[in-house]
Order: C-alpha cells, then sequence, then structure tokens
C-alpha cells in the first residue's frame, strides 16, 4: 500500500545467529526421529519392517507444523495512524504482537546515529519489538514509546525497531511530524 493513509512491509528473519542454530537444531530433529523410529521397528518389531513406509509420511506431517517456528517474517503496517506489528510464521499463521497509535511515540530516529543511539539507550525500555530481518541491516529506526497493559492499565516503556522505508519515514512524519527525524533510506 502506497497512499497516505495507510502502509505496509514485510520482512523475513535472517538465518544467522539463533535462527541458523535453530534451523540446524530442527533438521538434526527430524534425522534423529526417522533414525529412532528405523531403530525401533527393526530391533523391536522386526516381523513389522513395512512400518518403514510410515516414516516418511509422519516426518512430512512433523516437518509441516515445526518448520514454521524457524521461518519466520516481521510486518509492520500504519493505517490511520496506528502502528500494527505482527509475527507471520511460515507464511500461513499470523500473530499480532503490538499495536500504537504514532502519535504517542516520543521519538522515532535512526539507529546509527550516536545521538540517537544514545537516547534510545537512556531511554531504558522495559519491553522490545523487532521488525528487522538483522540488526545489521542498513536502514535501522526506532521509535520509543509508552505502551499500556490492557489487563492492569499500567504503562511501559517501549522501544520499536524496523527497517525504514521512504514510505514509512513519510506516513510516520504525517501522523508524528514533531518526533520524526527523516534520513535517505535505500528502500
Amino acid at each position: 500500500m502506497s497512499d497516505f493513509n495507510s502502509f505496509e512491509f514485510a520482512v523475513e528473519q535472517a538465518k544467522e545467529g539463533k535462527w541458523k542454530l535453530a534451523r540446524i537444531g530442527m533438521v538434526c530433529l527430524y534425522i534423529l526421529y526417522a533414525a529412532a523410529i528405523a531403530v525401533i521397528i527393526y530391533l523391536a518389531l522386526p516381523a513389522m519392517i513395512p512400518l518403514y513406509a510410515l516414516v516418511p509420511i509422519t516426518l512430512w506431517i512433523i516437518i509441516f507444523f515445526t518448520w514454521r517456528y524457524v521461518s519466520l517474517e516481521y510486518e509492520y503496517s500504519i493505517m490511520s495512524g496506528e502502528l500494527t506489528f505482527s509475527k507471520i510464521y511460515g507464511g500461513r499463521s499470523r500473530r499480532e504482537v503490538m499495536k500504537m497509535r504514532l502519535r504517542d511515540a516520543s521519538l522515532i530516529a535512526p539507529l546509527d546515529g550516536d545521538v540517537y543511539s544514545a537516547k534510545a539507550t537512556a531511554y531504558q525500555p522495559e519491553k522490545e519489538f523487532s521488525a528487522v530481518s538483522s540488526m545489521s541491516a542498513p536502514d535501522i529506526y526506532f521509535m520509543l514509546f509508552e505502551l499500556e497493559d490492557e489487563k492492569t492499565g499500567k504503562k511501559s516503556r517501549a522501544i520499536f525497531y524496523f527497517e525504514a522505508t521512504a514510505g514509512a519515514l513519510k506516513t510516520c512524519r504525517f501522523y508524528n511530524q514533531a518526533a520524526t527525524v527523516v534520513t535517505k533510506v535505500s528502500r
């Protein structure tokens, strides 16, 4: 969406660090499962060797239901001044993580500048939300705001990291001009 009142952007989690280890771990568990079932059938039920045919089917079912948790996308959208952050698992299931009004942000700025990154650190957020593929990605911005707990009504300081695009910055500036710092971005 590219009109002035709405914007959305999705980015896939980079396969590095803990995400790379999680993927390797899942593949190892799949192999271990197949090997364990094969050994159990061979040793405990030698007459039931045709049960080997079920191993690929059950393995496919396990992969179908578990691989989505290591194949993650982040999406943030802005509709009528309200930012919604969601996680998308395996391209199939979406979970809304956070929702806030842009006018409530106290600062929207690039993370790479010394002045602004120092402000982000000094803010000491109690909650962090991240919609970046990697913390080394280009054009990472942050948003400082207070998030109200729906159950208790208690407010807590929060920070939202996101990969900025020209459209996102334009929309943020439209809804909160005083708090938005606009720089040139690659997208």
